[in-house]
């Protein structure tokens, strides 16, 4: 009963709120250009006016995902709390990015700013089902609105980009007929950006009305992964033989080898999610079931290879920001594993009612995993730079690379001030087999300004002498001497026309 009410309710999901939709897109419109036009532009804490700008567009983003003609008040609430989550990651990471001066790859930056996106959607699709079901919600919610919300958004960029395409040509045609008024209307910043907006939350509203279109696109989602499995399962099959007959070299000899296996999990997990729907039917036919079953064997398979494959590259050359988030993603994806397991040990009871009841409720537990995790890179509990930076220093400390292959320029222009706290304790090792050419490569770093003078050390202005201290180099760049004697008579003293050798450029870490 409680079910076929919920079914009722779904039919009626969307409408009334066009005009919510309208006034909440243009209203946040009309904040993002305040912001941009009289904050961002003219303010010295830029890093706060981001995050105010970015808490606004995803509050009004989840709230329009959120409402309901119900529970327009409740919406607001969660959606403000959903946007509150993201404050902090996102204070830390822009203040980083905002200040050139502390030498920070801005790698951790890019990669929240594109998985911020993912776990926004996974918050909305779990609070959304939490609202409806209550907590902890049950799997058939969350599959439902974790399928139909990217649905509804793509649908929605859509239905925004006919309505600008539409607005521009109509401007564009009055033009031609010399009325200048609208095209220069439109370009406007103060115009556009409320128009932008309040066409964005009408569109979002729009498509939430057309159950009939979610349903059809629904339907051929899933349609899709039934078909794809039997030829997710038959690319499985064939890459274990290759792996079985030539070995793991076949993988681990191409170029990123773990970002590979790691496209291939996630699309086996997208597919096997998508045959196994909302976890209440029974099992597939057999033609489907054996398919599914031999990619979920091969999972552990993709992931496994992938985590070793990274785990390689970091034994050889340290930890650095991108491999951090790397074995972030391969960690979850290797986690999935046990749900692919779990799905695999209810298949022993082949008769059973349910198919793979374990999956449902480990889904719904992966997906607040990747919340959890994506979220914690983003804020100081896990410091990239600061773990990079230990990292490559043990990784001298404990002479896995000789100093003439190591980067010190990595430290200094990409670690900030937790590369340079490295450095100075590499200065410190004394008893280190290579502690002069360590010494050397620390003071080379330190002098060069920029990281393409210390990358061109036939251009630096210090030279490096590996069998003792490091000097000034008399010379000035290029090997030409800034004061040789006998200038002013035009000649020059050939003992003093020599440059010191420099060090080889180092590979980066």
């Amino acid at each position: 009963m409680a079910q076929a009410n919920q079914d009722g309710a779904r039919k009626n999901a969307g409408k009334g709120l066009a005009l919510p939709g309208l006034i909440v897109g243009l209203l946040t419109g009309a904040a993002m250009y305040g912001i941009v036009e009289f904050w961002i532009d003219d303010a010295d804490d830029q890093s706060l006016a981001l995050v105010v700008l970015f808490f606004i567009v995803t509050a009004a983003a989840a709230y329009l995902l959120l409402a309901e003609t119900n529970r327009l008040i409740k919406a607001a609430g969660v959606a403000a709390l959903i946007a509150a989550i993201f404050a902090l990651p996102d204070f830390y990471l822009f203040d980083i990015a905002a200040d050139e001066t502390k030498n920070l790859t801005n790698f951790p930056v890019v990669f929240w700013l594109f998985s911020r996106g993912l776990v926004v959607y996974l918050c909305v699709a779990l609070a959304k089902s939490v609202i409806e079901a209550g907590a902890p919600p049950p799997y058939r919610e969350v599959f439902f609105h974790g399928l139909t919300i990217p649905l509804i958004a793509g649908g929605a960029m859509v239905l925004a980009g006919l309505a600008l395409v539409l607005l521009f040509a109509w401007a564009r045609l009055l033009k031609e007929m010399d009325v200048l008024f609208f095209n220069k209307l439109f370009q406007e910043p103060w115009f556009i950006l409320p128009f932008l907006g309040a066409i964005g939350g009408l569109s979002i509203a729009m498509m939430r009305g057309q159950q009939a279109v979610l349903g059809a696109l629904r339907f051929i989602l899933l349609l899709f992964s039934r078909i794809a499995m039997p030829i997710t399962a038959l690319f499985t099959i064939t890459l274990l033989i290759i792996l079985i007959t030539k070995g793991t070299g076949v993988i681990f000899d191409r170029p990123y080898p773990s970002v590979w296996m790691i496209v291939l999990a996630l699309a086996g997990m997208l597919i096997f999610n998508g045959v196994y729907q909302n976890g209440e039917g029974g099992p597939p036919p057999a033609w489907l079931r054996v398919p599914t079953i031999v990619t979920l064997a091969g999972f552990p398979v993709y992931s496994g290879l992938a985590f070793y494959a990274i785990m390689l590259r970091i034994g050889a050359y340290g930890l650095t920001p991108p491999r951090i988030a790397g074995v972030a993603i391969t960690g979850l994806v290797a986690a999935y594993s046990l749900v692919c397991l779990a799905g695999l040990l209810t298949e022993l009871n082949w008769r059973a009612k349910r198919w793979m009841p374990l999956v449902a409720p480990l889904n719904t537990a992966m997906a607040a995993l990747w919340v959890v995790v994506l979220t914690a890179l983003a804020t100081p509990l896990v410091n990239p730079w600061a773990m990079s930076a230990h990292s490559q220093y043990k990784l001298i400390a404990s002479e896995r690379v000789a100093a003439e292959d190591f980067d010190f320029g990595y430290l200094h222009f990409e670690l900030g001030r937790y590369g340079d706290a490295a450095l100075e304790k590499m200065r410190g090792l004394t008893d280190h087999p290579e502690a002069t050419a360590i010494r050397a490569g620390v003071e080379r770093a330190r002098a060069a300004n920029t990281r393409w003078e210390y990358e061109r050390p036939d251009l630096a202005p210090l030279a490096v002498d590996k069998d003792g201290p490091v000097t000034a180099d008399p010379n000035g760049p290029m090997g030409l001497e800034l004061n040789p004697e006998g200038a002013e008579s035009g000649v020059d003293d050939p003992d003093t026309a020599q440059a010191d050798e420099t060090e080889p450029d180092a590979e980066t870490p």
